[in-house]
């Protein structure tokens, strides 16, 4: 019984000790090392949740560590509201998006219990109502953790109220070649006044400015107002032609800044928008059947104008006028087939008194009207020296009796045509027995058996355009032979030839406009032999054929190929008609 009794108190010692053990073990690992939870990294953004329109903004984010690990390797990236207009803090910010913009600032460490904050600065720009979001995040380690922790936070703020009202309205269609007008207004509805403001427009593609009311301070876009008092406001107003294909979308806005410091800042924005309407009227214009037809001097030009109505009136009192300009028009051929040319202005017209349907253009109505003029057959001395020539036929299809219901002084529609005029530029191959350089040597006329020698010239002249890639050409007939002996002018390039096929090629590569003209030629002379035969007897001997100049008129990109006729030794500039073989 004794030693029953000592056994059960021996187990419940042992029980009692294995508990004990346990509960050490539990405590050590629980509070022997350090634990982490994310919950005690704080971060957040305070700044207002209200603001108005261009309001200075301060956002400060704050940060701390209650954890009990030390945080490294610390990366914040704040992230603007969109649209903002920021003011650069330690390093500057940098652009995410189209109108976002992010600045990034790092810790190598945020101890246990230390905190931190940083501030951003921006200004607001938007409109009424919109919510501007900030945002901050956050990417971090723990103590000797591997894992990478990240946090986020954000704060919102609504627009409630525009220090200047603006109001930007646009006509919601508009037509090609009837006027358009922007009417910008704007207050101050502040408390007090604003100083140094700006409106800068920003016009959509194919808009041209004809007036504004007030007159812009810079250029045609910028209207700059010193000081806006309490209360006060003002309009602008613009007016042009917008041009664009049926059912564009044609986007205005206007941005108002204020100065601060040296620089003019977003301070509000405000955008409207058209659309394209088909045009009431219609007018193209081709020349030869073609709308980008390059022409040579002398060439007959036959241009043809089509006119419609595009709309569901009748427009009456119709008129048709083409501008011509351009020194290379031979206005001595104009044929203009009824209408009647202006020679003051250089224009034709036809109305009503030519053209039937001008007295009453009915809905969807189409027709034509044509002339015909001859281009000059040469450069006129008065453009000479002048690049990229052209002529330009310019349409104007008009009607100052506009429907009440549209508005608007006149309705009208334009349309214009250039044709490039390619280059001409001349070759000239000349012969010579007694050339003043290379002297002469052999009989003339020739004869049987014995060695004469003569020298070809090349000369080039170019009125016109610059041409590229020129090369001249000739094939040295049958029996003729080249002695290699050649000049040039200073620069270029040395004549070559080529046994296999006989040809003799010569290649200055660019040819400027006005070589010849204004400047002197370029040429190129060598010399070559003959040894006629007696089936030579009684003929001259040719010398040189199938001459010709090739390359590529730089502003038409025509191919251009000039030949010239082939040569004997009958056509000697110094000893004409002495070539026949004795």
């Amino acid at each position: 019984m004794e030693f029953l009794y000592s056994h059960n108190k021996l187990l419940k010692w042992l029980i009692l000790l294995a508990l004990l053990l346990a509960i050490v073990s539990f405590l050590s690992f629980w509070f022997g090392s350090p634990s982490f939870s994310e919950s005690g990294v704080k971060l957040e953004i305070e700044g207002p949740t209200q603001a108005s329109v261009g309001d200075e903004v301060v956002y400060k984010v704050k940060y701390s560590n209650t954890t009990k690990l030390n945080l490294n390797s610390l990366s914040f990236k704040f992230t603007y509201p969109d649209g903002s207009v920021v003011l650069p803090s330690g390093g500057g910010p940098v652009l995410d998006g189209k109108d976002t913009f992010s600045e990034i600032f790092t810790l190598d460490q945020l101890a246990v219990g230390q905190s931190g904050e940083k501030d951003f600065t921006a200004f607001l720009v938007g409109n009424r109502g919109n919510i501007k979001t900030a945002k901050i995040d956050l990417s971090f380690g723990a103590g000797s953790l591997k894992t990478v922790f990240e946090k986020t936070a954000s704060l919102s703020t609504t627009m409630i109220s525009l220090p200047v009202s603006l109001t930007l309205s646009a006509p919601p269609n508009s037509v090609p070649g009837q006027a358009i007008s922007y009417v910008l207004d704007y207050r101050n509805e502040s408390n007090g006044d604003i100083y140094d403001l700006r409106f800068e427009f920003k016009y959509p593609d194919g808009f041209s400015v004809q007036k504004s009311s007030p007159s812009p301070n810079t250029e045609n876009y910028v209207w700059v107002i010193p000081v806006l008092k309490k209360g006060n406001g003002g309009r602008i107003s613009i007016s042009g032609l917008l041009n664009g294909k049926e059912g564009e979308t044609k986007n205005i806005s206007v941005a108002l800044k204020r100065k601060i410091g040296d620089q003019y800042i977003d301070y509000e924005k405000s955008e409207t928008s058209s659309v394209v309407a088909n045009a009431l009227l219609g007018t193209a214009i081709s020349v030869n059947d073609s709308s980008d037809y390059s022409a040579f001097a002398g060439d007959d030009l036959n241009y043809t104008i089509k006119y419609f109505n595009s709309s569901n009136y009748n427009l009456i009192g119709v008129n048709l006028l083409i501008k011509l300009e351009g020194d290379m028009y031979d206005i001595s051929s104009l044929d203009t087939k009824g209408g009647y040319y202006d020679s003051s202005n250089g224009t034709i017209l036809w109305n009503a008194s030519t053209i039937s349907d001008f007295a009453n253009l009915s809905p969807n109505k189409k027709g034509q009207v044509s002339f015909r003029i001859k281009l000059k057959d040469g450069i006129p001395s008065g453009s000479t020296g002048s690049k990229n020539l052209f002529v330009r036929a310019s349409t104007r299809l008009s009607t100052p009796n506009v429907p009440s219901d549209i508005g608007g002084d006149e309705i009208f529609a334009e349309s214009n045509l250039v044709t490039k005029i390619s280059t001409q530029p001349t070759l000239k191959q000349t012969a010579y027995y007694n050339d003043t350089a290379f002297g002469s040597s052999g009989p003339l006329p020739p004869e049987v058996g014995k060695e004469t020698s003569f020298t070809i010239h090349w000369q080039i002249t170019n009125p016109g355009n610059d041409m590229s890639g020129v090369k001249i050409t000739g094939l040295l007939s049958a029996g003729v032979n080249w002695r290699s002996i050649v000049s040039v002018g200073s620069g270029q390039p040395e004549p070559t030839f080529n046994k296999n096929i006989s040809e003799v090629a010569w290649n200055p590569g660019v040819l400027p406009q006005g070589v010849g003209v204004t400047g002197s030629k370029y040429e190129a002379s060598f010399q070559i032999s003959i040894n006629p035969s007696t089936s030579q007897t009684g003929s001259p001997v040719f010398l040189v054929k199938d001459s010709k100049l090739s390359g590529v008129d730089t502003f038409t990109k025509q191919n251009i190929i000039v030949p010239v006729r082939d040569i004997s030794s009958n056509d000697l500039v110094d000893r004409s008609g002495e070539g026949v073989v004795q």
